[in-house]
């Protein structure tokens, strides 16, 4: 699956480059490449394959969502009235509330966007994993089947009404794959592989989007889920055991491990690093919960049901309302880092690799080389 990850985005990196005929021209080397790899039963054959196949999305189909036709249409119909249902629910909050709940951060005027930068909040306002589990679990307790397929059937068909709703933005698209992944390994009584299913879902958001990778929301995105991913284990072994299982360490472990994937990422693009971030996202997570289901379903059903629909954003007003004065009134100044250049920030993730507890699980493997990649990004990324 790392394979097939890697595959896609240099495909999706080759296929923005590359005229059509030099990249049908590599499609005729990887096929017998892949054919070759899979034959002598190497699981290095995914990524020979996932190119393949992201080429072929390059050249034969689209490479962006269509603008015209019935289904277009609906979707943009949908968006700009739950757009409005927003404005009139949550009036002076409603360009938080069309953030937060339906990943809209344009309705954001500078100096809010600003506030929530400056409070590491801005993540609040991609639709991506907190907002995706947490719908999800309203509608696993609203829909209850035994036959899995059908749950997982169920499953796709809502997360597809929530890509279409938030534009299907790679965050969306993520954390919608990653659940699904989550749920083929339980279908399959297996325990979930996060490696896999984080390349899984990697590649298969570039087969949807082939030019995402160059986007802030995908960078941003994969790196805080590869933190996860990656040193979530270990760093939740900083803790005594009798408290690891606990919903604060959780969290911690989450915010932690998630900074430390952007990290690079939001140097380059905004020259900061808000680590003040940790803290307020563990005081705030428990308000999410409430502000996304009854927000969520405020926003459904007020054009239908306007009375019922006005009781169930007062909680998520209220909640949107304090994430708000928090961030206007935090006056704590967030660290400036330069711009990384791109061989660091490779250098750094491959760092990250190689310290981390899931590369290579079955072999013992000398820690110094990891070391010594984290030493030579940081050298690159400040002295050099």
């Amino acid at each position: 699956m790392a394979g097939a990850a890697l595959g896609a985005l240099s495909a999706g990196i080759l296929g923005s480059l590359a005229p059509d005929w030099a990249l049908l021209c590599v499609c005729a080397v990887l096929v017998p490449v892949a054919a070759f790899l899979f034959y002598r039963r190497s699981t290095f054959f995914l990524l020979p394959l996932a190119a393949f196949l992201v080429l072929v999305r390059v050249v034969l189909l689209p490479t962006a969502w269509p603008t015209e036709g019935a289904i277009p249409a609906f979707v943009n119909n949908l968006r700009e009235s739950l757009r409005a249902n927003a404005d009139a629910l949550f009036r002076d909050e409603a360009g938080a509330a069309r953030g937060i709940l339906l990943g809209d951060s344009k309705a954001l005027d500078a100096s809010a966007r600003a506030a929530f930068a400056d409070a590491g909040l801005l993540h609040l306002f991609a639709v991506s994993g907190l907002h995706v589990t947490v719908l999800v679990g309203l509608l696993g307790r609203l829909v209850r089947t035994s036959c899995k397929w059908l749950s997982l059937a169920i499953l796709a068909l809502f997360l597809l009404f929530l890509c279409a709703v938030t534009g299907f933005t790679p965050s969306v698209l993520r954390a919608s794959f990653l659940l699904i992944g989550v749920r083929l390994c339980r279908r399959r009584e297996r325990k979930a592989d996060m490696l896999s299913v984080f390349c899984f879902s990697m590649a298969m958001t570039l087969l949807c989007e082939p030019f995402a990778y160059a986007t802030v929301s995908f960078q941003l995105s994969f790196s805080a889920v590869a933190g996860m991913v990656l040193f979530g284990r270990t760093f939740r072994k900083l803790f005594p055991e009798a408290v690891r299982p606990t919903k604060i360490v959780s969290a911690l472990t989450g915010s932690a491990t998630a900074i430390v994937g952007m990290l690079p990422f939001t140097a380059y693009h905004f020259g900061t690093a808000a680590w003040i971030s940790i803290p307020l996202s563990i005081l705030l997570i428990p308000t999410m919960p409430v502000l996304l289901v009854t927000g969520f379903l405020a926003v459904l059903l007020y054009g239908a049901l306007p009375h019922v629909a006005q009781i169930l954003s007062y909680p998520a007003y209220g909640a949107i309302k304090l994430i708000s004065l928090v961030a206007n009134n935090l006056d704590v100044p967030a660290l400036r880092l330069p711009a990384p250049h791109p061989a660091a920030i490779a250098l750094y993730f491959l760092a990250l690799l190689f310290l981390s507890p899931l590369f290579l699980p079955n072999r013992r493997h000398p820690r110094w080389i990891g070391i010594g990649l984290l030493l030579a990004a940081v050298l690159l990324w400040f002295v050099i």
